[in-house]
């Protein structure tokens, strides 16, 4: 039974590093942050993206450039998205809101 928890306190762990170095790359200036919507779309999916816009884990900025795009994304919203739904696979939900209210 230690195991499986190791296991995933250990994917927990994963996870926030690659935010960190997601984070990390975009300060050093290693990866654009602003990506198009049709971009965002494609590396993440359509229905991902409306769906992490409805849950307000991400902001579609205006671009100001109808033509071009509408909306643009930031990266790092994107990936810290990701891997909420990641870290959401690994510890479930209930058992986060109850780690926070046991605090």
């Amino acid at each position: 039974m230690d195991d499986k928890i190791d296991k995933k306190v250990e994917k927990a762990f994963a996870i926030g590093i690659q935010v960190g170095v997601i984070n990390l790359a975009k300060e050093l200036g290693l990866i654009e942050e602003n990506i198009s919507e049709k971009q965002a779309n494609t590396i993440y999916g359509e229905k991902q993206v409306k769906e992490w816009r409805r849950k307000r884990w991400i902001v579609g900025y205006p671009s100001g450039n109808k033509t071009r795009a509408k909306y643009y994304y930031k990266r790092s919203e994107l990936e810290t998205a990701s891997r909420m739904l990641d870290m959401q696979n690994v510890i479930p939900a209930t058992k986060i809101k109850q780690i926070i209210e046991n605090r």
